[in-house]
């Protein structure tokens, strides 16, 4: 199950949607520099031990990170280019609402079956736009 959002409500998380995409992209950055010196250290050396206690710990962070992201029902589909899926309701369609790091706002959507290469712009009166009173629909496959 997942949960559906309007544009506004995805809209409205934003900010933290973009903080915590941030934090994942900076642990990246952390995880290959760290992975990379640890190659270059002799493993029984004390900043090799060093490195990997705090490889572990920035791997577990960038973990919780993307379970808060995945407890708000959002999608991360490039974590690189910040880009996410919020699903929602288009009309009688479920729905991903996109959105890339960079945007000003929701301008775009794709359908389920299709990839975030099917980008298309939102309707400007997108009919019936919203979220079902549960709140909550069956998981579709991407």
């Amino acid at each position: 199950m997942y949960k559906l959002f309007t544009k506004e409500q995805a809209t409205a998380l934003l900010p933290v949607v973009d903080e915590k995409l941030r934090e994942l992209q900076g642990a990246v950055r952390d995880i290959a520099a760290l992975r990379s010196e640890l190659q270059s250290l002799p493993p029984t050396s004390l900043r090799a031990q060093a490195a990997a206690e705090e490889l572990k710990f920035v791997m577990a962070a960038a973990y919780a990170t993307k379970q808060e992201l995945d407890r708000m029902g959002v999608f991360v589909q490039d974590l690189e280019r910040g880009l996410v899926d919020f699903p929602s309701r288009l009309g009688a369609e479920v729905v991903y609402l996109c959105w890339e790091q960079g945007e000003d706002a929701i301008t775009h959507f794709h359908r389920l079956n299709q990839g975030v290469g099917a980008r298309r712009p939102l309707p400007l009166h997108a009919p019936n736009q919203h979220a079902p009173t549960n709140g909550t629909e069956p998981r579709a496959s991407a």
